[in-house]
């Protein structure tokens, strides 16, 4: 249902400013994605879009496609800029590409046998880890007395191995007191950054909590170096706005706190598009479709809200216990590598390459060189004539401490500018690609690669024009010839490839909403899976499938009006691509709300014939003689603590909600705050 009121994620919000200000007041949002690095410049209140950029994001240092998008913005007059927010992907590529730093974890109770026995060792997410007496029971009791000078010879032991040390006590959700111990221990020590698991989540599962404070711990460093380069780019062009960054279930949090709890940002880009839709579109049902490069992601949005994965993020095989928006991520974007497998099969992704048409609109030798290939025998064309390596930037082999005699033969062609594969294996005088044993440098981001991809095929059928269209369907014909593929029916049949997995994603995601579960178990079997296929692609002659979508289906993203429009038409959804979907996602990282929340546990505490009534706070114990005592505190503290951690973080005025959620022989009560962002010259700036 379309609504005619302003984006209202939080309750009681009365719109997007504070209504004082006499001029218009500009907001800086912007997210830096797998490819892309994405800025605008709005007026908060009107929603109209000043300006936008678009770059290349510069994975090695994403603070470097800030910068680079800033200048983009060209902002001329930085005093009425009141707001900067940022989405990133930050804490998930440092895992991803082995930047986080290591991490030592003190586990307090745990047992080693167990955790040995189901295997949980590797989801731990660090090989630094060890075990101590200590501990508490399901009712916050004291299991054993907690081994501090254990502790303390092991810190000494490896403080100089690691960069920061997690703790994690048994049950520290209901009794706090063995983590903070140790705290004290390891700080006597050293003074690496420490994190403590309770601080990070209040759920029972003791080893998502320890795996999420190691997590944490290892991006601290990373967090810090990310966030104080964006300052100084702010600093440099006379920005003095709050700065916040986007959380993974969407909402804004300042920055301070993204550096003490940097895990919190994982899967904010996704979360920041989704938010960026429901402000642009004002539609509070549908399913977010955001088409990027290297990934097409999908959201949830219900009753204008994001909708939350109770089972936590995700990082790589990593699970924490993070709330984030629940995403489903489907590895095919625009810049997708489109391959060739067993009898010419054409495969999408899940790699992500430079369009060839971009490159050769930068290269003028990589456009001689395809365009070259019509000088030549068709029948001496290669695959890797049509693949191209190169350098973002000069790189000094000795510098970047490289000795492989292969490398750096490979790296100084390279510098020459970019070659294909043809090529470097005739320079290097080998004969298959493996020989060259690049993958280090690829992984590194020192080389990357060009060939056809879905931004190529989209140039060649006058879909998009911005790059060399003659270079992309030279290219194609080369592939078609090779596999034998007609080049009549390539392009339109491989976009219908496209649209299928993206159409499928949808269909398995919808599916998985009720029971919670990504993958319905009826897609597993044979007959799921011809009714899905049948349902998209409509061969059968005698029975027809129908598989609709109830809501709209939103577009996000440059390509979303052609690729998403058309999984709005096989879903039989509306389509709704709002005016400004290609900054939709940085449009998010400002849009969000400031949340706050702040969880009280009750349970009730046995001792021989008496009992009691445990209100448990963060580190606060409070006992009660009666139960609805310790309820009516219970609520009343975290209603007030909710509030004033929200407005405390930049909220506006927030609005409190407070519930009782039951859980096995214990209650949660759970205050969540919401508000608008408070903009510079509400902080008295």
């Amino acid at each position: 249902m379309k609504t005619k009121q302003p984006f209202d994620p939080g309750a009681g919000r009365r719109g997007l400013g504070s209504g004082k200000e006499k001029q218009a007041n500009y907001v800086v949002g912007i997210d830096t994605g797998g490819t892309y690095t994405d800025g605008v410049l709005m007026d908060y209140r009107s929603r109209e879009v000043l300006a936008s950029g678009k770059t290349l994001t510069t994975r090695e240092d994403l603070a470097g496609g800030v910068v680079s998008v800033l200048k983009m913005l060209k902002i001329k007059d930085p005093s009425r800029v009141k707001l900067v927010g940022i989405s990133s992907t930050l804490a998930t590529n440092s895992v991803a590409e082995g930047k986080a730093r290591d991490v030592g974890l003190i586990l307090i109770g745990y047992d080693r046998e167990l955790v040995a026995s189901f295997g949980l060792e590797e989801k731990l997410s660090t090989p630094y880890f060890e075990f101590f007496a200590g501990g508490h029971s399901a009712q916050g009791e004291e299991q054993a007395p907690v081994d501090l000078d254990g502790i303390r010879a092991w810190v000494a032991e490896n403080k100089d191995k690691v960069d920061a040390f997690a703790i994690s006590s048994y049950f520290s959700p209901l009794n706090p007191s063995h983590e903070e111990s140790a705290f004290q221990e390891v700080r006597d020590v050293c003074k690496h950054p420490v994190v403590l698991g309770h601080q990070l989540s209040t759920q029972l599962d003791s080893v998502k909590r320890a795996a999420t404070a190691s997590l944490n711990a290892s991006l601290v460093a990373v967090m810090h170096e990310f966030i104080e380069a964006v300052k100084a780019s702010l600093k440099n062009r006379d920005i003095h706005a709050p700065l916040m960054i986007v959380k993974g279930d969407g909402s804004l949090m300042p920055y301070t706190e993204a550096v003490e709890k940097p895990v919190e940002t994982v899967l904010s880009g996704p979360a920041a598009s989704a938010i960026g839709g429901l402000f642009f579109s004002g539609h509070s049902n549908a399913l977010m479709i955001d088409v990027g490069g290297t990934t097409t992601d999908m959201a949830l949005i219900e009753q204008g809200q994001v909708t939350v994965s109770d089972a936590g993020a995700r990082v790589g095989e990593i699970e924490t216990a993070v709330k984030a928006a629940r995403i489903r991520t489907a590895c095919v974007g625009c810049d997708s590598r489109i391959s060739f497998g067993q009898g010419g099969r054409v495969e999408i992704g899940p790699d992500r390459v430079v369009p060839l048409c971009r490159l050769a609109s930068r290269y003028s030798q990589v456009r001689e060189a395809v365009m070259g290939l019509t000088l030549k025998d068709s029948i001496h064309w290669k695959i890797s004539d049509i693949e191209f390596w190169f350098l973002h930037k000069s790189v000094d082999p000795e510098k970047m401490g490289i000795s492989e005699h292969r490398h750096i033969q490979l790296i100084n062609l390279l510098n020459q500018g970019p070659a294909s594969v043809t090529a470097i294996l005739e320079a290097l005088g080998v004969h298959h690609r493996l020989q060259v044993k690049a993958e280090p440098l690829f992984r590194q981001g020192l080389i990357e690669q060009a060939t056809l991809t879905p931004t190529d095929l989209l140039h060649i059928n006058g879909q998009m024009d911005t790059w060399d269209r003659e270079v992309a369907r030279q290219a194609m014909l080369c592939a078609c010839d090779i596999f034998s593929r007609d080049p009549k029916t390539f392009v339109s049949q491989t976009l219908d490839q496209i649209i299928s997995m993206m159409v499928e994603e949808a269909v398995v995601f919808l599916a998985g909403q009720e029971k919670g579960a990504d993958l319905p178990d009826t897609v597993d079997g044979h007959w799921g899976r011809w009714l899905l296929e049948e349902s998209i692609r409509g061969k059968n002659a005698h029975l027809s499938v129908n598989i609709s979508c109830r809501f709209p289906i939103i577009g996000i993203g440059a390509p979303a009006g052609i690729f998403v429009k058309r999984v709005a038409e096989t879903l039989k959804a509306p389509f709704v691509l709002p005016a400004h979907a290609h900054v939709a996602n940085a449009a998010g990282a400002v849009a969000g709300s400031v949340v706050a929340e702040k969880e009280a546990i009750l349970y009730a505490q046995e001792a021989g014939e008496s009992h009691c009534f445990i209100v448990q706070i963060g580190d606060r114990r409070t006992r009660f003689n009666e139960y609805e005592e310790a309820l009516s505190h219970a609520r009343k503290k975290v209603d007030k603590m909710a509030r004033e951690v929200a407005e405390g973080a930049g909220a506006n005025d927030p609005q409190v909600k407070v519930r009782v959620v039951t859980e096995g022989a214990l209650e949660r009560i759970q205050a969540r705050a919401v508000g608008n962002p408070r903009l510079s010259e509400e902080f008295g700036e």
